[in-house]
């Protein structure tokens, strides 16, 4: 499975996860990223990428895997990044709250 990348980031404005189009612009969702086949080539628009901060903030690459058509982001930092957050809001809150 050959390694790709994408550039990520936040967005400025409101901090939210932020991914590199094919047009140079920026999505909330993972499946509208652009792929790169070369790391050379996401650096290059990541640095580019640097000169908009006042719409992303600190874009970086990130290595991908393509899984059958599926696009697999291989790091846990960036799953949690593309999928949201592991725990349920308010689990621990509900929880608890049951207990005392």
């Amino acid at each position: 499975m050959p390694l790709k990348w994408i550039v990520t980031g936040n967005l400025t404005a409101d901090g939210a996860v932020a991914y590199l189009t094919a047009d140079h612009s920026w999505s909330r969702q993972l499946t509208d990223v652009h792929v790169f086949h070369a790391k050379d080539d996401a650096e290059s628009a990541r640095k580019q990428a640097t000169l908009k901060e006042a719409v992303v903030s600190d874009p970086y690459i990130t290595e991908v895997a393509d899984s059958g058509g599926k696009l697999d982001v291989l790091s846990t930092r960036e799953r949690i990044r593309s999928q949201g957050p592991s725990v349920r809001f308010g689990y621990a809150v509900a929880k608890f709250s049951k207990t005392a």
